[in-house]
């Protein structure tokens, strides 16, 4: 995740005290609340089961702006890079499926 990929997120204010050093209602890129987020997961992990969920970023939490490019050998009907929920390079280029082993 080295170049920004124009989508953003902003912390809702009702979740701000779970997310110290966060601050809701600022549209930041996804990378650095991603960063952000996984910075407070190392520094206290009985957090995670909460201010996570079936994705890193808690769809509850947070609110999302803006688009970004499929990354290269990513399933073109997944959204989110978590979607393919293999390697990449385990796709075909049409499909969107893994290919056999």
């Amino acid at each position: 995740m080295t170049a920004k990929r124009g989508r953003e997120g902003r912390l809702k204010p009702q979740h701000a005290a779970l997310y110290p050093g966060i601050e809701s209602g600022v549209w930041l890129p996804v990378e650095t609340l991603i960063r952000q987020v996984t910075d407070l997961i190392h520094r206290d992990p009985a957090k995670s089961g909460i201010i996570t969920g079936p994705r890193l970023l808690h769809q509850d939490h947070f609110e999302y702006r803006g688009s970004s490019e499929r990354p290269e050998g990513l399933p073109t009907g997944s959204t989110r890079m978590s979607d393919s929920g293999a390697d990449p390079s385990h796709f075909g280029s049409t499909s969107g499926r893994p290919e056999p082993a």
